[in-house]
Formats: C-alpha cells, structure tokens, sequence
C-alpha cells in the first residue's frame, strides 16, 4: 500500500499565505485535527511579502500552514467535487478576493505509533498498518499526524492528478508518505 502526502509544490517558487489577523489564528480557528470547522466571519489571509526580495507568484494551491493547502477560485472550481467528500472548503478573504482553506476531516487511523519513528513524542517516519486505508480514492488524515499531515491514497493520487493536469493548476505535489519529514 503506497500513500502520498499531498503538499504544497515549494515555498522557493511561489508565494506562501501568511495570516493577516493574529487573533483569528490565536483562537483555534485554523487549529488541523480533523475536525469540521465553523466559521462566522471570513478570516483575512495574504501573500507573504519580503520587501527585499522579488515577490513570487501565487500558485493556485497554495501553503498556508503544514497539513493545510489553500485554494484560489480556479482550482476551486476544477477540484471541489473531488474534495469535498473528504473535507470542507472553507471561504478566505484574501484582498478582497475568495479563496478556499481546505480542511480535510476524513480521519482515517491507519499509523501504526510503536512501529512508526518518533523524535520527541512526534511521529517523523510513518509506518502505516495494512488494510487499513480503503482502496476507493481517499483523502484523509490520521489522528497522530492531523496537525501536519493530508495524506493521499494511490487511487486518490491518480484522479488529482488527472485534475490538477486538466484544469493546468500550480502548486500541489505529493511526496511518498512512510519516508520521512520532508
């Protein structure tokens, strides 16, 4: 059984979300346990911009914090039916402009914690028990790595990546889960 981590395709190429309210960040809202979220208000979020360096482009999926991605209208549209079985997009302000914080609550336990490698109480190298992930396309995560983690099955991985490629969308990629922190 082959899972992916579903990531953000490099903070080197393209612009990272930052929060732009450290009260909406401090009171849980963004907080990746699986969990549905309820929002009442539309949290604020924004490109990060270093006035020394040349602004890089925003991707369409875009990184915002681990085990989270955020989605602009185009990959919104293109990806929502795949998604949503699996998760919430949930509206962000970000100039004005909607974007999609994705929050994955398809909890799946499928890490085995006394076999995985762990360095300070955390797990770093997943292993994963057999059997425990369905074959129909998934995207989850797992209660111990929730909070940094939105891992892909292969069927999964195979319909995404039919989609990202059809609507031509920047900015995801998948790294083989079980090998390490990447």
């Amino acid at each position: 059984m082959t899972l992916w981590e579903l990531k953000n395709d490099g903070i080197n190429h393209f612009a990272v979300m930052v929060f732009t309210n450290d009260v909406e960040v401090h009171s849980g809202m963004f907080e990746l346990d699986g969990n549905p979220k309820h929002w009442s208000v539309r949290p604020g979020v924004e490109p990060f911009a270093d006035k020394k360096v040349k602004a890089k482009p925003l991707a369409d999926i875009s990184y915002l914090d681990p085990g989270s991605v955020v989605l602009n209208a185009k990959a919104y549209v293109a990806l929502k039916d795949f998604l949503l079985p699996f998760g919430q997009l949930l509206e962000l302000d970000c100039k004005g402009e909607v974007y999609y914080f994705y929050n994955v609550t398809n909890l799946i336990a499928c890490i085995d914690p006394d076999a995985s490698e762990k360095k300070w109480n955390s797990i770093i190298r997943e292993v994963f028990r057999p059997g425990t992930v369905p074959s129909t396309p998934q995207i989850f995560k797992d209660p111990h790595t929730a909070g940094r983690c939105i891992y892909i099955n292969a069927a999964g991985k195979d319909v995404l990546e039919t989609l990202l490629a059809a609507a031509h969308l920047t900015g995801a990629r998948f790294v083989e889960a079980g090998k390490g922190v990447t």
